[in-house]
């Protein structure tokens, strides 16, 4: 069983107490998480009050020491191979439902990236009066449950509050320490390069200010032209348009989508690296730039070269998957923010009965774990 971290206390049991939560015997809890040693915390904490029937961890993320402590507690742990992901979500779910529907109990799905909810309701809604609703901490997730035809369930986030945004610019950071990590490792310095930043959110304005702080020259492009004027403001370059009007040693998506397309590929320079910066490996067109490659060499356990067809070399980073998550990303005590907001949902949630749609932290209940974060820090 892995060890008390001595270097900050027990903010999540605080918040606990100070809700006065209380147990909920007649219902599960069905997680889709990255299994890091602070979501194991969060875990093992709302395994009190909510017991967990299973959890499927993102195989991207992670490490074996969170999953083998969830296991010593009895905890069902599936850890699917990426691309088999949503598959085994969908077969689980299933079988999850069918047995809370057997012992008469509710179930809640605990997730991110909305990939349980959008098996849920697709190709037809499997959740009958079984699943109560959802609890969701991404951007991702929310967009998910936005584009069902008609959602059936209440969805409560943590994406769309200040915590969040504020766990957003410290994600940039991470996102850029990680590739100054390896980036370091392959004797590459970052100082008076130009870079690429596609998309000027909370994660993406963290970002921006990482590089500018390594020394590079920033240039932002944006699907909202008043995004790129912001950057502009913020001491950034504008770019926009389908041309590139710099040649960037380094691009980095920050969208939640697919930011770095075919057209962008073509335009990249020789020695150019690819850098997604958000969640799964969205944000790159793969199958394009694999189909692309003629010839591949590993670089660094996280540094694919990828040799294309017209003779330039781009170097992929992560396999197209988070860059941030190839070490320690954002610090505990930051995640802990969004961890005690989804604690103050679940009353929300399972107390009364709440109508389908997608809800989020009202603005007044953010003092609470702000209160308790500065208090205990």
């Amino acid at each position: 069983m892995s060890k008390t971290n001595p270097f900050h206390p027990d903010f999540l049991g605080e918040m606990c107490r100070r809700l006065e939560l209380s147990p909920y015997p007649d219902t599960r809890q069905f997680v889709v998480q990255h299994l890091f040693p602070d979501t194991v915390r969060l875990l093992k904490l709302l395994h009190q009050y909510i017991p967990i029937d299973t959890v499927i961890g993102i195989s991207y993320s992670g490490n074996s020491q969170a999953i083998e402590d969830l296991r010593e507690m009895g905890i069902r742990v599936l850890t699917p191979n990426y691309p088999d992901l949503s598959e085994c979500v969908a077969t689980e779910l299933r079988a999850c439902i069918d047995k809370c529907k057997s012992h008469n109990q509710r179930l809640v799905i605990h997730e991110v990236g909305g990939i349980a909810i959008h098996a849920l309701h697709e190709p037809t809604f499997i959740g009958g009066d079984t699943v109560v609703g959802a609890l969701e901490i991404t951007k991702q997730g929310v967009w998910v449950a936005e584009q069902l035809s008609e959602l059936k369930i209440p969805q409560f986030n943590v994406a769309q509050t200040r915590l969040k945004e504020i766990e957003g610019k410290q994600v940039g950071e991470a996102v850029v320490a990680a590739l100054d990590s390896i980036l370091r490792d392959l004797g590459y310095s970052t100082v008076g390069r130009d870079a690429l930043l596609l998309g000027y959110g909370w994660v993406g304005k963290g970002v921006a200010q990482s590089l500018r702080n390594r020394g590079l020259s920033v240039s932002v492009k944006d699907v909202d032209t008043v995004s790129v004027v912001e950057a502009t403001v913020d001491g950034h370059h504008p770019a926009y348009g389908s041309a590139l009007k710099r040649a960037p040693a380094i691009v980095i998506g920050a969208t939640g989508r697919q930011s770095i397309d075919r057209q962008l590929l073509d335009q990249l320079p020789d020695r150019c690296f690819i850098v997604s910066g958000s969640s799964k490996n969205h944000e790159i067109n793969l199958p394009y730039l694999e189909g692309e490659t003629v010839a591949s060499r590993q670089l660094h356990e996280h540094v694919r070269q990828c040799t294309l067809r017209d003779g330039r070399r781009l170097f992929l980073i992560n396999e197209g998957y988070p860059v941030n998550f190839t070490g320690a990303s954002v610090p505990d005590e930051i995640v802990e923010f969004l961890f005690a907001e989804l604690i103050m949902l679940v009353p929300k949630l399972l107390d009364t009965a709440v109508a389908p749609g997608i809800y989020t932290l009202p603005v007044a209940d953010e003092a609470l774990p702000a209160s308790i974060w500065l208090e205990m820090r």
